[in-house]
């Protein structure tokens, strides 16, 4: 049985719900979906609180088709379907940057699984995006001198 989703499902809650509806169309252009994401909060949902500024927590990972694991992850709490706040009660928001700086190499996400507004990277698409974006006040506000990118052949990030 597949569940048919509510009208207030294809209504864009916030600006990345908004890139990634136009996401789907013909003439987007993907980088402003990635940019929507690595720039806004976004939110996972975990078995664990947070009591500090330093505390970790195991998000909510699942599998996709292919049985690969992928975090879950939400453009807004109210995505969130009741299946997942059963196996994880606690949302938590941070910063989709947070989220790519944070995933291990072998693990995808899944943007707003079963909603209307969301899709799957596999975990070489985070590589590539790790590798290719920073954050708008990182690539602003912090130069790490202490590296030189000219020797890996990639240019200016």
């Amino acid at each position: 049985m597949t569940e048919q989703p509510t009208p207030l499902d294809l209504q864009p809650l916030n600006d990345l719900e908004e890139k990634l509806a136009r996401g789907e169309q013909p003439d987007a252009n993907p980088v402003d979906v990635i940019l929507a994401f690595l720039n806004n909060e976004v939110y996972v949902v975990s078995t664990d609180v947070l009591e500090g500024p330093d505390s970790r927590v195991e998000p909510l990972v699942l599998a996709n088709a292919s049985g690969q694991p992928v975090l879950a992850v939400f453009s807004h709490p109210s995505r969130v379907a009741e299946q997942f706040l059963t196996a994880a009660p606690n949302v938590l928001g941070t910063q989709g940057s947070a989220i790519i700086g944070n995933l291990g190499d072998e693990l995808g996400m899944v943007i707003n699984p079963g909603a209307a507004f969301g899709f799957e990277i596999d975990p070489e698409g985070v590589a590539n995006i790790r590798r290719d974006f920073k954050p708008a006040d990182d690539a602003a506000d912090t130069v790490d001198d202490s590296r030189d990118d000219t020797t890996d052949g990639a240019g200016p990030a």
